[in-house]
Order: structure tokens, then sequence, then C-alpha cells
């Protein structure tokens, strides 16, 4: 059983890929957590990043793992890497900090949930977009009713085809496409504002063998009787955009990357402010990477509840794997 920690988190990155170094420098902000040990696959990647970080560089996952000044595994290897890695780290009696998704299929992701339950050790998923300010917001103005009673929501992620170490992203089998790399984000900020999804229809590129493109449209409805319209694109030329609306039957809530304001309540009656209020959002203040971790670490020592639990985690991975078997067969799924 990993021993409860009262100084800053000694982590071990597994993984100095993109997003590994994006924790890496995150935790030089971070004074609830120290990065002491990188592995990857790449001895150059991390050996570039353990220099910036002044970490040693191990020469395994178990090296790392098992080092004595390590009180938690950062995993950030390629989804289908997730669940060797986080199992490596809970044998050893460390806490884990897992990218998402937690895994690639649903009964890997139960077996490390079950694992570390068993273990005693904390389990984290890092769905970051519930540390975006916006998404926040948006999810805290649905909460209070200022739109009234919710029934259609849209949202749209889209970006470049993301190139990875090897180009894992292209093969469909390893990262399961822009649904369950990108698309779940979307997904477990519904689950988290609205509860359970009831059903799913799902369609696009997934399996269609077209390399570096993939795109999907899922259609959900929430056993809250909430509609939503799920877009994911990996079919744009550059940049990365997220946009969408929420709309109830007292107003409706809109956000857009590409605004200079990203978020906007429009309410039918307006309270004691004036129509259409602009509600600016900002990441000067701290980075969603940065809170994330410093969230994860502050759990890790007892301080704080999660704000994601490995149940809902597990629940967003059902959800975005339902949407998949929905693609491929072209029918709805029931959940």
């Amino acid at each position: 059983m990993a021993e409860k920690v009262s100084k800053p988190v000694r982590l071990a990155i597994i993984g100095a890929g993109t997003i590994g170094t994006i924790h890496g420098l995150c935790s030089l902000e971070a004074p609830e957590a120290v990065v002491t040990a990188v592995w990857s696959r790449s001895a150059e990647k991390a050996g570039r990043l353990a220099q910036r970080l002044g970490a040693k560089v191990c020469n395994s996952v178990e090296e790392a793992v098992y080092s004595p000044d390590v009180d938690a595994a950062l995993i950030c290897t390629p989804t289908f890497l997730h669940e060797a890695h986080a199992m490596a780290a809970i044998r050893a009696g460390k806490h884990v900090i897992c990218e998402k998704p937690l895994t690639r299929e649903l009964s890997t992701a139960r077996a490390v949930i079950e694992a570390a339950r068993q273990a005693g050790v904390q389990l984290h998923v890092a769905h970051v977009v519930r540390f975006f300010p916006e998404f926040c917001r948006l999810h805290d103005l649905v909460r209070q009713g200022t739109i009234g009673r919710p029934a259609l929501v849209r949202m749209t992620r889209a970006s470049s085809f993301p190139h990875g170490s090897g180009d894992w992203h292209n093969e469909i089998t390893l990262s399961g496409g822009v649904v369950l790399d990108m698309g779940i984000h979307d997904l477990d900020w519904l689950l988290w504002t609205f509860g359970p999804a009831e059903r799913v229809y799902g369609r696009g590129l997934y399996r269609r063998g077209v390399p570096f493109l993939d795109y999907a449209l899922l259609t959900l409805r929430l056993r809250s009787g909430v509609l939503a319209h799920v877009e994911s694109s990996w079919a744009e030329p550059a940049g990365f955009r997220v946009h969408g609306e929420i709309s109830g039957d007292k107003g409706m809530l809109t956000y857009d990357s590409l605004d200079s304001t990203a978020l906007r309540v429009d309410l039918r009656q307006p309270p004691q402010t004036p129509p259409g209020v602009n509600v600016p959002t900002t990441y000067t203040a701290e980075s969603p990477y940065v809170s994330q971790l410093r969230h994860f670490a502050r759990c890790i020592r007892g301080e704080e509840t999660p704000i994601i639990t490995p149940e809902e985690a597990y629940e967003s991975l059902r959800l975005a794997l339902a949407s998949l078997d929905s693609i491929v067969s072209g029918q709805p799924v029931d959940l």
C-alpha cells in the first residue's frame, strides 16, 4: 500500500512525447509535485525532458516505478500501452495518474481499477477538460439552472491529424481514432454535467481505411432526456477549435475557442444585468494542465477529493467504445 505523502509528490513520467513533456513542464509550476524520474521508449526524448526537469533517466519502466524516490507514476504513453504501464506502477505500490483514455478496452480498464483498489493506491485519469475554465463554467451554469431545463447540446472538437511517435494514431486498433482519443473529452463532459447516457448512434470514418483522417458525428440520448450531438474531427488542415451550444427552456449557452470571449450566456429573461451577458474566461492565471496536476497531487496527499473518479473515467470509456460499435454496425447502441 502506498504511503501518505505530505511533501511534494515525487513523480515518474512514463512517456516523454508531446503530452509527457506538457505534464513535465507543468510540474515546474506545481509546488505540490516534482518529477524525479523519466522513462520513454525514446531514450533521446527521455534525456531531453529529464534534463529540463532536473530528473534522472531510467532504462526501464520497472526501474522508474520501483525507484525509492518515486511516489506516483504519470502515464503518458500511447493509449495501447496504458494498461501495461499502469499495472507496473500498481505492482510497485505506486499511485497512478494516467492520461485518458484509461485503456484501449473496457476489460483492461476494469482490471486496472480493481488492481489499484486491491493495492490500496490511488488511480487518477487525466480528463483535463474538467479543468478548463470555460467548461467548468458551462458545467456550473447548467447545474445551477441558468438556462432552465436543458434540452439540446451540440459540441464540436476539431483539429488536424495528430502525429505521435510512429504515427500510432493512424493505427485505429491501437488508438481508437478520433472518438477515443479526442471526442472522449466531450463525452466525459456530457456525463459529468447531465448524468448517464441511454443510447448512442454514430456515423464516421472509423475502420473505413482512410489514412491520416478521421471524423465522427454522434447522437446521444441521456437518461435526463437531454439530446446531444457530438462532432469530432481530425480532418482540419491545421489548428484546433472547440465550439458548441447548450440550450434549455430559459436560454442558451454558447462557446467558441475562436472568440475573444470563449463563453457567452444568452437568457430569455435576464436577471438584473444587461441581456446577452458576456462571461469572459482566461488561461493567464494557471494552465488547466497545471491545475489538473496540482489537484491530483493534493488528492494523493489526502488534501482534496478527486474531481473525477476511476469509475467516471470507466463510464466515459464505455460510452466512447459504444460509439465506435455503433459506427461499425450502423445501428444505435443501448447503454
